[in-house]
């Protein structure tokens, strides 16, 4: 399989480029490459884009921040290392493998950034070392790592490459196979990294002490190990300990940072605890607490979505209350408000496993729809996964490679079971330059069905359910089968405005959002995802007339859609007037030129980005030439005994002058270009630049217009149907033989 990694580097990139580049490892440096850089050059012509980023954009980097362990947290990333290891089961060539490793580059960088990569075959797994510039060739703007998500998108493009290739891919965990090889029984879909940080973030948000902190993570099975001055936490069935230093990234874990958590939630404990005794005895709810803590002390209450609750003191500082003893718990206190002694009482502390356990079941809990995956929609299929392409509304046809464990069957029957809530990296390769798009596992959904021609039902609501409309969707309501509210997309409603009908697309397996009904044991239910298959036959039933209220709301939102309709056939008549459209075939050619247009735009772009990219990589040796040229200067009116000290003090300040000034030979480039001339000539391009996106967008929206007109008027003037045909057809005859 093909495993990926990927880190900031903080410190040498030159070191690590070095480390890359070694010639035993790289069949003595043939399959080592740079991309927009020379590979010896790399890091000074790194550093040079940098300190031109810095020259015009300006230097935002964090200079201070906190000390862990002597270093200093939230160092700027000068490059990041990108790893891809293959499988030695794969037998993947080194070739093969630099291909995979330059494509993966092409799709998660475009043609923005400088990278060296380097294949190394020096161990039994052949892998590819990858250093790219933190900083745009193009913008001269920071490369955004963002934690988990950058990760996850540049694995998802290396197992789709790979599959590609027929080769195997990195899985997301552990997995158990069935005699299909695709059914995975385990259903874990957090790594243990993960699971160890929520909880404890769960113990930090209640402990007053490092001695309770250490007690609450043996009662929520974490094992805690102490060397020095670091700890390693451990889960059941965790093999090693992960650092302290590693689970967060401000040290929240470490010794200090838990002595420090811990005084602060001591302290807000007891000035809390000391303003509700001082209210407690006038308060007879938890409204008049409420009440009286905001009237007496400017502290607020809030209930939040997960249903805990949080005190807000009048300085901003917020506390959860839990963070309460238990004696000071709300619902404790909420059965004892008229017993004096009810909070100097000693009550059992509750069982904190089963609390997280609760706590977190609605956030753990993510029903799997299995989705039938047609012939056509499966590109290839091995042990290892299957390569899917179909078509998704609104972004045409994309790739995606499913791992096994989401698999279920076999080849001939192949399904995969999908999470309505998981977000899943899809590939566009229909253009000149991939793109990743990232899309829910309910649209999915939806595309599966769709590509495999299964429209949804078409169901009409009935007028006694409907709830509201607004620009996002239709809510109705559905009192015999339990739901007060059940919400609809707008893109799944329609509306007969002269039958006053909703009509709305239910596919089997699709999801909608839901809110039950209030009751004694629940009075403020959670949102459910209900299904379509649940959800049909609730709304083919009869359901109650609502009250009067309700019908006058739905006549007004009849109206409104009614008020939507005309002005957008009278905007349609207005716009075809103004352009003197007067039939099909002129509406055509309109159509057909705003899209040429918007071709035309596109194309403006991609030559004026490449001109920026090229231009950008050498301006950044004509600004390190003048930059340095008054070290070089100075170094030329010295004595010799001075000119000997000062360039070893400036020795790679003059490194970096001769690379740029060699890089600078031969080139069709002026050289005496100054800083100021250059900032001018990248600020017009910007300018010129944005002017073309500006003009995309609004280009887009007129092609969006006109295909909207011309879909209103094939509507309007469309084709009778086979029926209405027959019916002419008769009268016509009737009328001959009259």
């Amino acid at each position: 399989m093909a495993i990926t990694k990927i880190h900031p580097i903080n410190r040498s990139t030159k070191d690590a480029i070095k480390y890359i580049s070694d010639p035993l490892k790289t069949r003595d440096g043939e399959l080592v490459e740079g991309v927009h850089c020379a590979p010896p050059f790399a890091a000074f012509e790194f550093e040079m884009l940098a300190n031109m980023s810095h020259e015009y954009n300006g230097n935002y980097e964090r200079v201070g921040g906190r000390h862990v362990g002597g270093q200093r947290l939230h160092q700027a990333a000068k490059s990041y290392h990108l790893i891809q290891s293959f499988s030695p089961d794969d037998h993947v060539t080194p070739e093969e493998a630099h291909e995979i490793g330059l494509q993966l580059m092409r799709e998660l960088l475009g043609n923005d950034y400088q990278f060296v990569i380097a294949t190394h075959v020096d161990k039994d797994h052949i892998h590819n070392h990858i250093i790219f510039n933190a900083y745009s060739m193009t913008t001269l703007k920071k490369f955004r790592s963002q934690p988990y998500i950058t990760a996850n998108r540049i694995k998802e493009i290396s197992n789709r490459l790979t599959a590609e290739h027929g080769l195997s891919v990195s899985l997301r965990r552990d997995e158990q196979l069935d005699k299909n090889g695709f059914v995975h029984d385990k259903d874990v879909h957090q790594s243990f990294r993960a699971e160890l940080r929520r909880r404890l973030r769960f113990v930090a948000s209640r402990a007053t002490s490092p001695e309770m902190f250490d007690q609450l993570c043996e009662q929520l099975e974490i094992t805690t190990t102490k060397r020095g001055q670091d700890r390693g936490y451990r889960l059941p069935d965790q093999q090693r300990n992960i650092r302290d230093k590693s689970l967060s990234d401000i040290g929240s874990y470490t010794s200090e940072g838990i002595k420090t958590t811990t005084a602060e939630n001591a302290d807000n404990q007891l000035r809390l605890m000391a303003l509700i005794d001082d209210v407690y005895g006038m308060c007879d709810s938890l409204d008049d607490l409420t009440f009286m803590l905001q009237q007496e002390h400017d502290v607020t209450l809030k209930r939040q979505r997960n249903g805990s609750y949080q005190f807000t003191f009048h300085d901003g500082t917020k506390m959860p209350a839990e963070l309460l003893p238990p004696a000071y718990q709300l619902n404790y206190m909420n059965e004892h408000w008229h017993d004096p002694n009810a909070l100097k009482t000693k009550v059992a502390a509750p069982d904190v496993l089963a609390e997280y356990q609760e706590q977190t079941k609605s956030k753990m809990t993510n029903t799997e729809t299995l989705m039938d995956l047609s012939e056509d929609q499966v590109l290839s299929v091995d042990e290892k996964g299957a390569l899917v392409q179909l078509e998704v509304p609104n972004e045409g046809q994309l790739t995606v490679h499913l791992n096994r464990y989401e698999l279920r069957g076999d080849s001939d029957h192949l399904q995969v079971a999908l999470q309505a809530n998981y977000y899943y990296t899809l590939t566009d390769q229909s253009g000149k330059r991939p793109r990743a798009v990232s899309i829910r596992g309910e649209a999915l959904i939806h595309a599966i069905d769709l590509d495999q021609g299964l429209n949804p039902e078409l169901v009409k609501v009935p007028p006694q359910a409907v709830f509201g409309h607004s620009d996002k969707g239709l809510t109705i309501t559905l009192p015999d089968a339990g739901y007060e509210r059940v919400f609809i997309p707008n893109d799944a409603v329609n509306y007969d405005r002269l039958h006053h009908q909703y009509t709305v697309q239910i596919g089997n397996r699709w999801h909608y959002n839901a809110t039950p009904f209030a009751t004694l044991n629940d009075p403020e239910p959670k949102s459910v995802s209900l299904t379509g298959a649940a959800l049909k036959p609730a709304l083919k039933s009869t359901q109650p007339v609502l009250g009067r209220w309700l019908i006058a709301n739905r006549q007004r939102q009849y109206m409104q859609a009614q008020q939507a309709d005309v002005k957008r056939l009278s905007t349609t008549l207005g716009e075809l007037r103004a352009n003197h459209i007067t039939d099909r075939q002129s509406l055509g050619r309109q159509v057909t030129t705003v899209k040429a247009q918007l071709h035309d735009v596109q194309q403006k772009i991609e030559m004026l980005h490449d001109k920026i990219t090229s231009y950008n990589d050498l301006a950044k040796f004509i600004f390190t030439r003048n930059q340095y040229q008054p070290i070089i200067d100075k170094l030329e009116d010295v004595s010799p005994n001075e000119q000997h000290r000062l360039t070893r003090k400036y020795q790679h300040e003059i490194n970096m002058y001769q690379t740029a000034v060699l890089h600078l030979q031969n080139q069709d480039f002026n050289p005496l270009l100054i800083n100021e001339e250059m900032a001018s000539v990248i600020t017009d391009q910007e300018k010129t630049l944005r002017s073309l996106e500006q003009s995309l967008k609004q280009q887009t929206i007129m092609v969006n217009k006109w295909e909207d007109i011309a879909e209103l008027m094939n509507n309007l003037q469309g084709e009778p149907s086979q029926e209405g045909q027959e019916q002419q057809h008769h009268h016509d005859i009737e009328r001959k033989d009259a």
